[in-house]
């Protein structure tokens, strides 16, 4: 199913983030393959996701995969124990303290997610990002199990860094 997308001012300056090679710990888009926001949504225009996850009532997960060779970007996430502790930094990210994960090797992937709200005028993306569905930070205010979920999923996982 092709979904209606589009991308508010404020989700722009979010998603710009995730392109090119961003210096900020986390997943970023090749620019081979998706040079801004404005060529993933001309993708999504005639795609079809893999998959997806209704996060809550209004918010869905759409997971995508290219089939063409080419990689979407760098996965910007890991598992916290496959990472020895000399190789953690600390960053803030979205008004958050937490530990990055500093790696030798990018791992590239072909798949990427996209975070949406359901509209009346189709899906406002609220981000993108290649690798598989990464839970949102942990934030006073989210539901309490919600929050319980994102509090878990990120002390089990970190940002990853490529090392410099």
């Amino acid at each position: 199913m092709i979904n209606n997308f589009y991308i508010t001012p404020k989700s722009l300056r979010h998603m710009e983030r995730h392109f090119g090679e961003c210096k900020l710990a986390g997943s970023y888009f090749l620019q081979d393959t998706f040079e801004s926001p404005a060529d993933l949504l001309l993708y999504l225009e005639n795609s079809t996701q893999t998959s997806s996850v209704i996060q809550t009532s209004n918010t869905t997960i759409f997971n995508y995969s290219l089939t063409d060779g080419r990689m979407a970007g760098m996965v910007g996430i890991a598992k916290r124990n496959c990472i020895s502790e000399q190789h953690f930094s600390r960053e803030i990210r979205d008004g958050i303290t937490m530990d990055v994960g500093i790696v030798d090797e990018p791992q590239f992937t072909p798949e990427f997610c996209i975070v949406a709200r359901r509209t009346s005028k189709g899906y406002s993306i609220i981000t993108a990002f290649p690798g598989s569905y990464a839970r949102p930070f942990a934030r006073k205010g989210q539901p309490s199990k919600e929050y319980a979920l994102n509090k878990l999923f990120w002390e089990e996982h970190v940002l990853v860094r490529l090392k410099s």
